[in-house]
């Protein structure tokens, strides 16, 4: 495994606040990290390539509701760690449903900064 040196870590702060502050869709702004970040490190966006390819080969994604269609039931932790079901959120009115690894993942951090629709 490699490491990233000091110099490379700030490079990637760097590019990562270039890009969170840039004038773009959500879409311009990951995309442009994605490009600095292999710039930078390019086995980390390597080894990305080879998940996203076998995701797409194991059929990751196919059944996966279109925008626009509804959500099957399902029932995920809130942000406090409690199990909340769609349908009691959906009571209360629209929902939108992110993903978010922590705090150390970049695309994270700019996709919670996007917000839903962005």
């Amino acid at each position: 495994m490699t490491s990233l040196s000091p110099a490379d870590t700030e490079r990637l702060r760097s590019a990562f606040q270039r890009c969170r502050d840039m004038d773009g869709t959500l879409n311009e702004q990951l995309r442009a990290y994605a490009d600095a970040s292999r710039k930078v490190f390019p086995a980390y966006g390597e080894a990305v390539d080879r998940l996203v390819a076998r995701l797409g080969g194991n059929g990751g994604g196919e059944s996966a509701p279109s925008p626009g269609d509804a959500m099957p039931p399902f029932m995920l932790p809130d942000d406090s760690g409690r199990l909340v079901a769609l349908a009691a959120l959906l009571e209360r009115g629209p929902v939108a449903v992110m993903f978010f690894r922590g705090h150390w993942c970049p695309y994270c951090r700019l996709n919670v900064r996007g917000g839903p629709g962005a």
